[in-house]
């Protein structure tokens, strides 16, 4: 059994001593585990004042600190600080030349417009390998001086969600620049940006390649907690989605993810990987202790702040399961598909099988068993007799043996006993009558 940090308060030490001193040339959120030199960099450039007087000065300055902050709080990003692009401000901007000076591969970019009543703010994402702008959005807010601090802290949100978690900008364009690698060439952050990819395919064929390329990654830094913890979710969802066959899957997951937390303790997604075991265990309890811990260290992750409420409203616990599911999908609008499960699930258990049967068409992974056995679950539920049998048709050619393996097969992802039982309901009654 792996120890929690002490406190809240070791934590934030830890999130703090991420940020250089002033004067340091660069920083980063270093991993506390031996991280490979290959992770994602950025620099926050200082935000531009284009409203005419130098009064929102304060504002500008104190966003572009809250920026660069919360992009430190996640492990995966080495980030300049602040005081060290500040030197720029004022000046225009070569992305390539100031990427090569620094030595970050990203640039986030942007402007205030301030009045009385408003606040406008434009971010750009740069490439500095090419120039390009790969991302842009605008933000307006009402603003009143006593709310300010506030409207920096949820437009940073907003924007660190959307380019730095684990479905957001960054790590969706550099996985798909690590896929077209050769294996001899992968280091050990392109076996993270394997696991990135599988995450958003979830098939047989992705699962292996991750699973290789991390099994490769802890050999050549075996000291990479994160790496680790990726190893020990690839066990846990074998053990649940059945990709391929792996002796004692889950008993490994466990083991592979305790040392991701020892090795990275501070690192979320280690404890997250860690929380999903004890949920496929079936142990409510520790489950419950490390999605605490997990979201304590940065409760504005979307990504993982969504996962965890997934979990648990998928072990009934639905008020505050649901609310950190919907926190997690509005700050990152590129949100793993299958949230949909979770909410699709709150629907069915109140009856409302019109609402769910729209979750499960929202579900889009077609390749998993749980895509058709959703829609036919609530089809069966409304009487749509022939497009239950045909989600039931998909479903059987997915998984032939569902009628003796279902209700192990939804229990993998659904852990409220009466609520396994109202989807074999739905399923018998859209044509699966020998459904054990």
């Amino acid at each position: 059994m792996i120890n929690p940090p002490n406190s809240l308060s070791n934590n934030i030490l830890q999130y703090l001593n991420r940020i250089s001193p002033a004067g340091d040339e660069s920083s980063s959120s270093e991993l506390t585990d031996s991280a490979p030199s290959t992770v994602p960099s950025i620099a926050v450039m200082p935000l531009i004042n284009v409203t005419g007087d130098t009064g929102p000065e304060y504002f500008t300055d104190g966003l572009t600190e809250e920026l660069t902050s919360e992009i430190a709080r996640y492990q995966d990003f080495q980030v300049t600080a602040s005081q060290s692009t500040m030197r720029f401000k004022g000046q225009a901007i070569d992305p390539m030349k100031i990427g090569t000076g620094l030595k970050m591969r990203f640039l986030l970019t942007g402007s205030v417009r301030q009045d009385l009543k408003t606040v406008k703010v434009a971010i750009r994402l740069l490439d500095t390998s090419t120039a390009e702008q790969i991302w842009g959005q605008s933000y307006k807010r009402d603003q009143t001086a006593a709310d300010l601090i506030a409207v920096q802290e949820d437009i940073a949100n907003s924007v660190v969600g959307a380019i730095a978690d684990q479905y957001g900008l960054i790590q969706r364009k550099l996985s798909r620049e690590s896929r077209k690698k050769a294996s001899a060439d992968l280091k050990a952050y392109d076996a993270v940006l394997r696991f990135y990819h599988y995450e958003t395919e979830l098939t047989p064929a992705a699962f292996k390649k991750a699973l290789a390329a991390l099994e490769h990654a802890v050999q050549i830094e075996p000291e990479y907690g994160l790496a680790w913890a990726m190893f020990g979710h690839l066990h846990a969802d074998n053990h649940a989605l059945g990709f391929c066959q792996i002796e004692s899957s889950l008993d490994k997951a466990l083991t592979f993810s305790q040392k991701g937390v020892a090795l990275a303790p501070d690192n979320q997604f280690a404890r997250d990987a860690l929380s999903l075991v004890y949920f496929h265990r079936g142990d409510k309890k520790f489950f419950i202790q490390h999605v605490e811990e997990t979201i304590a260290l940065n409760p504005n992750a979307p990504y993982v702040v969504g996962v965890a409420g997934w979990h648990m409203a998928l072990y009934g616990e639905w008020d505050s399961g649901l609310a950190l599911l919907r926190k997690g999908m509005r700050l990152n609008p590129y949100h793993p598909s299958w949230f949909h499960l979770a909410i699709y699930m709150d629907y069915y258990r109140r009856g409302e099988f019109d609402k769910s049967l729209a979750e499960a068409l929202k579900f889009n992974f077609p390749q998993l068993y749980l895509d058709p056995m959703m829609r036919a679950a609530a089809l069966g539920q409304l009487d749509r007799h022939s497009e239950a049998k045909t989600a039931v048709s998909q479903l059987l050619k997915l998984e032939p043996d569902f009628a003796a393996r279902g209700r192990r097969l939804i229990g993998s992802y659904l852990k409220v006993n009466d609520l396994i039982d109202a989807v074999i309901e739905g399923l018998r009654k859209a044509g699966m009558v020998d459904l054990n």
